[in-house]
Parts: structure tokens; C-alpha cells; sequence
């Protein structure tokens, strides 16, 4: 249970809102390791399936960035820009091929938590450019 103590909280103050479909949802989601306690959100996008932001949290926290298309290779680096109404965090994050997804995995005193809990929208977007700015609701 402690390792799910983060997510735990954190998770009450995502879904907290009433539900719409740009809402977040909370749910086990089957991983390598096994079932694991997510909260996502999908966003708007044109491609076969909507951008998604995920959030998990054990020994450490994991943000995950599925763009509406495919923009990486195996391995591949790309700082992304997470904002609000009122600050910036970049984050390192690693092309994962297994899903597509772009990952971070950081402390849980990372800036990007405390974001996540503040202000109504998180625009995400890539340092270079070069995947389409995306924005989420943080309601």
C-alpha cells in the first residue's frame, strides 16, 4: 500500500471533477510487471486514437506522453514543455517503442506533480517542435 500512497492522494484531486469526456479516469491498467494504478486523460487529436497523459506513481513517479501519431524511434530522446496558467516544467522524456508512448520517471518531489494538482489545463509540447502542442485538462 505505501507505494500507492502518492497516487493515492494524488488521484482523488485529478478525478474530483465532475465526469465529462475530457475528464481524468483511474483505473488498474495491465503492465509488464502487472496491474498497475493509473490515472490518465485523452485529449483532443485527429490520428486513429486520441493523445493520452498518464500518471503513475511506486518507488518513484511515471509520466507518460502518447502523442495522436507515431513521432519517435526506439530509444529516443525529447525534452517536453508541461504548462499551466502560471508555470513551465520541462521534462526529459524516452521514446518507448513497446506503446508508442513517450516516458519520465522522476522523484515524487518532481515539479510536475505539484503541477498536475494546480490550474485547469497542462499544454504539452515538444522543445523542438517537432510533435504537435497537445492540451490536456487538469479538471
Amino acid at each position: 500500500m505505501r507505494r500507492y500512497l502518492p497516487l493515492a492522494v494524488l488521484l482523488p484531486l485529478l478525478v474530483s471533477a465532475p465526469a465529462h469526456a475530457a475528464g481524468w479516469v483511474a483505473e488498474m491498467v495491465e503492465d509488464e510487471g502487472g496491474p498497475v494504478l493509473t490515472a490518465y486523460v485523452d485529449g483532443q487529436g485527429s490520428g486513429t486514437y486520441p493523445p493520452r497523459l498518464s500518471f503513475t506513481c511506486f518507488d518513484q513517479a511515471s509520466l507518460r506522453y502518447l502523442p495522436s501519431g507515431d513521432f519517435g524511434s526506439p530509444d529516443m530522446p525529447l525534452d517536453f514543455d508541461f504548462s499551466t496558467e502560471d508555470e513551465t516544467a520541462t521534462l526529459a522524456m524516452q521514446y518507448e517503442e513497446m506503446d508508442g508512448a513517450f516516458a519520465a520517471y522522476f522523484s515524487k518531489t518532481e515539479k510536475a506533480i505539484a503541477m498536475l494538482q494546480s490550474g485547469s489545463d497542462l499544454l504539452v509540447r515538444s522543445a523542438d517542435g517537432s510533435v504537435q502542442p497537445q492540451t490536456f485538462s487538469l479538471a
